[in-house]
């Protein structure tokens, strides 16, 4: 596919793996799994669906998450809507065109509605009535909207819907099929109490400085940049899990969790944009993680773990990752030092800015510290010498800017 602005696929998934999931990790507390599950399945372009209560962050997660892969506000790139029995499909799929109705045409003006965003939250999903859930069915499995007679391609990405508890009944059995994996957010536990509040506080923060003027910075160019990711999904050697795969399906049936043919074959593709996400060219164990998320019942959570859990323990655990190599590295830092270097024509720098480069530049920094050619006494660690120098002058450069722009 052609891709604006492409950027190495070593790059891009590089930056979705610390500067998006990383950074939302920094920002919601006790929601790694999920952050990582909103990654995986805009990358595989599928769909997730988050169980549970009202306050549990799953809009503004969302948003966030949206937004820093390179969603424009203005564009309609992001369809977010609260549905009810009482929600109308005009409100969903646009108005009905009055001047073709005139004619004898019933089409919708759908720009700005579900049929155009590349990405959806729909909350409450499943207490939307009949007539709108029969129009989403195609869309979530076949892309495409019927228009009055025009069937209408859509560039939907993935929706992720919410749900204060799963559907029960034959009638939803077809719209809930069409969320693949299924996530549990719950409220955090006490322990995790003053961490909420801390950061939770920050996010207040940010949203007055929002009021004035200052936006969360994407990530991505656009959301464009992430078909490259999904391109290479056809390039993962799925061959070596499929026996563990197998063996894990069998269990799962076994177990009474209905697993469809087609949703085992379709997990095939997260179970590749897992293994893409953790910088590997060959799915192993460590990604059969997501088939965690296949429950349809919360009560299957468990009988889930045991069977999935052990496999992809032993394999090190699903946030098990390779080492970046120095040269990712060192483009990474190249990366930083233009965002430190660069200033965008009419606007002044922020202290969010600051702290969100100050923040990426401390992790990348603690990867060098932390890689293994800093322990070997070959060539490698002559690079690695220079490129730990590299991010602790390109440090203390930031912070010296940040201290003259506090003065202005």
């Amino acid at each position: 596919m052609s891709v604006a602005n492409p950027i190495p696929l070593a790059d891009l998934i590089s930056l979705l793996r610390f500067n998006v999931s990383d950074r939302l990790k920094q920002d919601f507390v006790g929601k790694d799994q999920i952050i990582d599950l909103l990654l995986i399945c805009a990358i595989a372009r599928e769909h997730l669906l988050l169980v549970g209560p009202p306050g549990t962050a799953k809009s503004d997660l969302v948003k966030r998450f949206v937004l820093l892969l390179g969603a424009r506000k203005d564009s309609g790139d992001l369809f977010e809507y609260l549905l009810t029995r009482f929600t109308e499909p005009n409100e969903i799929f646009g108005p009905v065109n009055i001047r073709q109705f005139q004619q004898g045409t019933f089409t919708r003006n759908i720009e700005r509605a579900l049929p155009r965003a590349r990405v959806a939250f729909l909350d409450e999903v499943f207490k939307a009535n009949s007539a709108i859930l029969n129009a989403l069915l195609t869309i979530l499995n076949e892309r495409f909207f019927y228009n009055g007679l025009e069937q209408v391609a859509v560039p939907l990405i993935s929706v992720y819907g919410a749900t204060n508890e799963v559907p029960e009944g034959d009638d939803l059995a077809a719209i809930f099929d069409r969320f693949l994996l299924r996530a549990r957010t719950d409220n955090i536990d006490e322990r995790q109490f003053l961490d909420l509040l801390s950061k939770g506080w920050g996010m207040e923060r940010e949203r007055i400085r929002i009021g004035r003027n200052e936006a969360l910075l994407p990530v991505l160019d656009s959301l464009d940049q992430l078909g490259l990711a999904y391109d290479a999904l056809e390039r993962i050697d799925m061959v070596p899990v499929f026996d563990d795969y197998r063996e894990l399906v069998r269990q799962i049936r076994a177990e009474g969790i209905s697993l469809s043919d087609r949703r085992a074959v379709k997990l095939l593709k997260l179970i590749a944009a897992a293994a893409l996400l953790r910088g590997a060219s060959t799915a192993g164990p460590a990604d059969l993680w997501v088939l965690l998320h296949i429950w349809n019942r919360p009560e299957q959570i468990s009988a889930l773990q045991a069977i999935v859990g052990p496999v992809v323990e032993r394999a090190g655990g699903h946030a098990a990752s390779a080492e970046r190599d120095l040269e990712t590295l060192a483009r990474e830092l190249a990366r930083l030092e233009e965002r430190a270097m660069a200033r965008e024509a009419g606007r002044a720098y922020t202290p969010t800015y600051f702290g969100t480069l100050l923040h990426d530049l401390e992790r990348t920094r603690q990867e060098l510290i932390d890689h293994s050619a800093g322990r070997r006494g070959d060539d490698g660690r002559a690079r690695w010498h220079d490129l730990l120098a590299q991010a602790e002058r390109l440090t203390d450069a930031v912070l010296d800017r940040l201290e003259a722009e506090e003065r202005i």
